[in-house]
């Protein structure tokens, strides 16, 4: 089964791609499925993380704090998508539950490195730095409402699916590239055993002569005399 997929990579990708951009166009014609995106997204994005947090995390404190947050990521989520499946789906709350979420969670980040010790890395800083700051831009601007994340989901969704339809393009490469080296392999082997099976019908059609005993003349005149 792992070779399966390993060899028809290129088809999962290409429907990957596929989706994605059925995803983006669907979202920019109904943009209140976004709330259905957005919901899910966080949903997955608490369930998840529960357990491999709760389980790596040693402070007492941080443990609780984390535990809310994720109560919280889910609890969030699912208002989002109840309120997706409303005929005035409301406009601000997308808005005002992302953005929250984004600042809350740059908060805890600072509070554990910080007052916590928890240990971090710049990649890490770097990331809840953007965070921290993308969440009040997301709450206190007009922006980032349903039909405008819509936009800019399809552009994300326009570079995600070229980015894997070529990567499926470079893998359906290299599969036919395999398909052309074992079908020569399989050729070259064909026409040898053809020229060997040739060769054995040869033998045996025309058999090489028997050596005939050749006689010396001086070994005849000598026989002669004894004679």
């Amino acid at each position: 089964m792992k070779n399966f997929f390993k060899k028809y990579l290129f088809v999962f990708e290409w429907i990957g791609a596929a989706i994605l951009l059925a995803v983006g166009i669907v979202v920019v014609v109904t943009p209140d499925i976004f709330l259905y995106i957005a919901g899910i997204a966080l949903i997955i994005f608490g369930l998840f993380r529960l357990y491999p947090l709760l389980k790596t995390t040693k402070d007492r404190l941080m443990m609780s704090i984390y535990l809310v947050e994720i109560l919280l990521n889910v609890v969030v989520g699912i208002l989002l998508v109840l309120e997706g499946g409303k005929d005035d789906a409301s406009q601000s709350l997308l808005r005002y539950s992302v953005g929250g979420i984004l600042w809350l969670r740059g908060v805890l980040y600072f509070f554990a490195t910080v007052l916590r010790k928890e240990t971090t890395d710049y990649a890490q800083f770097a990331t809840h730095i953007g965070v921290i700051t993308l969440g009040p831009i997301i709450v206190f601007t007009d922006f980032f409402n349903q039909k405008n994340l819509a936009w800019i989901l399809l552009i994300f969704s326009i570079l995600s699916a070229l980015v894997i339809a070529f990567d499926g393009y470079k893998n359906y490469k290299n599969y036919r590239y395999e398909w052309l080296a074992k079908e020569e392999t399989r050729r070259v082997k064909k026409k040898k055993e053809k020229e060997e099976v040739i060769e054995e019908e040869d033998r045996k059609e025309d058999p090489l002569p028997k050596k005939e005993e050749v006689i010396i003349p001086e070994e005849e005149k000598g026989d002669e005399i004894r004679a």
